[in-house]
């Protein structure tokens, strides 16, 4: 006999998914600005990470399917707290993966000698042609755990202005006029940057890491952790990114509290589906 507690519970669990997609206002993410395209990588089933993507699926297997949003149009707010973290995590989780594996590839090609090395990636990473020590402290993968610690932190787990209406999950700032940016409410002589893509901010959020001088000494952190043997430590380096905050007091403190109550240091490491294994 069919148990009509049950099917009400499973119509009522489908409306309700129904809902937050609808006002979630997810666009989904089809292109890759980048130009930059990885080896073979898998299509999802589902290209929307809200339903594609399952935190303790991903946990268990350090896998993320490859679905990925464009931007978030309506405010996470709207959802109890643990739903609203599990939502920006599901969104934000398959970019970061997508970025490292563009780094990883790069940084295979850099640890294969500088005949391998092209042009165009001595002159994304700042690097004096020829010097391959410079390039290998650049061209290296950033902790997913401090990746989402970080973005929960600079948009309010994808809830502010910035976040919804540029873009911009790292509260990156610009001097520069001609770039395109919001106008901060309670500052001045500065913007924060507006993206075209979520993509985009994580993207130009870990390529600030690896070449900006401020973050020298974090670079330094990873080099010497690969010197060990060791794969790149959250919990350390976030402690070496005094620079990025107004707080650096407590800035790697807060990081901490939030990659360790999330749980976060799960997702380190994690693989796009289809990306090709290999490196770290």
């Amino acid at each position: 006999m069919i148990n009509m507690n049950y099917l009400q519970r499973a119509a009522a669990a489908c409306l309700g998914l129904a809902v937050l997609m609808a006002g979630l206002g997810l666009f989904l993410d089809g292109l890759d600005r980048s130009g930059r395209p990885l080896r073979a990588p898998a299509p999802a089933v589902d290209q929307n990470p809200l339903t594609a993507v399952y935190l303790a699926d991903v946990r268990f297997s350090g896998v993320v399917p490859a679905s990925f949003a464009a931007s978030i149009t309506h405010d996470l707010g709207a959802l109890p707290l643990d739903e609203k973290k599990a939502a920006f995590f599901k969104i934000v989780l398959p970019l970061v993966a997508r970025e490292n594996a563009r780094i990883r590839e790069e940084r295979a090609l850099v640890m294969t000698g500088v005949d391998a090395v092209p042009d165009s990636l001595w002159e994304k990473y700042e690097v004096r042609k020829g010097d391959l020590a410079a390039m290998k402290r650049r061209v290296d993968v950033i902790p997913a755990s401090m990746v989402l610690a970080q973005a929960a932190l600079e948009s309010g787990w994808g809830t502010s202005r910035f976040a919804r209406e540029g873009n911009n999950l790292f509260g990156t700032r610009t001097y520069n006029p001609d770039t395109p940016g919001i106008t901060p409410d309670k500052a001045s002589g500065f913007k924060v940057v507006k993206y075209a893509s979520l993509s985009d901010s994580v993207a130009h959020y870990m390529l600030n890491l690896n070449t900006n001088d401020a973050y020298k000494d974090f670079r330094r952190a990873r080099d010497h952790m690969r010197a060990q043997g060791r794969d790149p430590d959250s919990r350390h380096l976030a402690t070496r990114l005094t620079s990025y905050s107004e707080i650096p007091d407590t800035y790697g403190k807060i990081l901490h509290d939030i990659i360790d109550s999330e749980k976060l240091e799960d997702f380190d490491g994690i693989r796009l589906a289809g990306e090709k294994a290999g490196g770290s």
